[in-house]
């Protein structure tokens, strides 16, 4: 069987490609609008348009992933949410806004069998610059675009992982602590 990616982009195909799920699944990638913007310059729009959008996507997939019947839910977030970022505060704050979503989904579907989890991938994936955001971390960037997230979503995806939910797992080779 194989998971239901839901999402554009290169990330979302890649995902499709590769992830594979042994029970009813969803992998959700939001459709996060990257833009470097000062929060200072923020206008109504603009939040509608960066948060409140994508965040209504990533609400609705998560109620009809629910209403499939999906078992395992995995929602994907590029990791800038747990740092911030300089001129990315509203992918920032939508990434973190969906990794407290996926905890709140978890306690809510854990008692009929259903788990949720957040992925966390290094910000390049989404094609965030992190030129601008800067790492966070000291570790080796010998793996800067090598991670692949697929078999950490595929394990999230089985029966294996039935104890794991609410969770967010960093899949980006340590490059931001």
């Amino acid at each position: 069987m194989t998971s239901i990616v839901v999402g554009e982009g290169r990330l979302a195909e890649a995902l499709r490609a590769r992830v594979t799920a042994e029970m009813p699944a969803r992998v959700i990638v939001p459709p996060l609008v990257i833009e470097p913007m000062r929060v200072v310059d923020l206008t109504d729009d603009d939040i509608d348009r960066m948060w409140e959008q994508p965040m209504r996507t990533v609400i609705s997939e998560l109620q009809r992933a629910h209403g499939d019947g999906c078992r395992r839910i995995v929602v994907v977030v590029p990791t800038i949410g747990q740092s911030g970022g300089a001129e990315y505060a509203a992918v920032s704050a939508t990434a973190e806004a969906a990794r407290v979503l996926v905890k709140s989904a978890a306690r809510q579907w854990g008692e009929v069998d259903v788990t949720v989890n957040a992925v966390a991938v290094a910000p390049e994936v989404f094609g965030i610059d992190t030129a601008i955001t800067g790492p966070i971390s000291i570790a080796p960037r010998a793996l800067a675009g090598e991670v692949d997230p697929s078999d950490t979503i595929s394990f999230l995806c089985s029966a294996a992982a039935g104890h794991v939910t609410g969770q967010t797992i960093v899949c980006d080779g340590g490059l931001w602590m």
